[in-house]
């Protein structure tokens, strides 16, 4: 399968100092390396719960009004945060009663929608790391709240190659580009404030 890298490398261009900066971000980084405390785990997948909760209603409404070619089912990952959630000891009615975001910037159209999901769908890339270094947070539970974070599992390569190939496809002129970039930035952006807010009382 070949991958045009044009539209791709503009995009890591124009996200790159805010993906920096989540690299930062004191959850994450802590995760990544293995030394975040168990209680500290469960406030970082209660925030991510309501972002992906959130921003996936917001793309299933944009899919139904332009039936885009994204098989979004296969790519929720709201369902797997709620199973490290129900793992860490939350049951539906506290999963249910955990804050939704209430920042994000609604696609405007098909191109800004594939620039939002673009955010999403790299974020499987670091999440592989991020379960590995997890692995002795979870060694002693009863359970493996690691689902968000790993991922697609062994259908990790192919799901991120095909979408590439879409988001390639879908760009076809320097407009479309354009707001497939908009779409990005200011997902990344509305992600970052909302996880800001991580250890803030619910």
């Amino acid at each position: 399968m070949t991958v045009k890298t044009d539209i791709h490398a503009q995009l890591r261009q124009a996200t790159a100092a805010v993906h920096e900066r989540l690299h930062h971000h004191a959850g994450f980084a802590a995760a990544a390396a293995g030394t975040i405390s168990l209680s500290d785990y469960r406030l970082l997948l209660e925030r991510l719960w309501g972002f992906h909760h959130a921003f996936e209603a917001v793309l299933r409404n944009m899919d139904t009004q332009h039936n885009t070619a994204i098989d979004l089912s296969k790519r929720a990952r709201a369902p797997l945060l709620k199973s490290d959630l129900r793992t860490l000891g939350l049951d539906q009615s506290a999963i249910a009663d955990l804050p939704q975001c209430d920042c994000l910037s609604k696609p405007k159209n098909e191109m800004e929608f594939m620039g939002a999901l673009y955010v999403v769908e790299g974020s499987t890339l670091g999440g592989v790391h991020i379960a590995r270094a997890l692995t002795a947070l979870f060694a002693t539970e009863s359970g493996d709240g690691r689902h968000f974070f790993l991922g697609y599992g062994e259908d990790h390569g192919i799901m991120w190659r095909t979408f590439l190939v879409q988001l390639e496809n879908a760009a076809q002129t320097p407009s479309d580009e354009a707001h497939i970039i908009h779409g990005a930035e200011t997902t990344f952006q509305d992600f970052e404030k909302w996880m800001s807010g991580w250890k803030q009382p619910q």
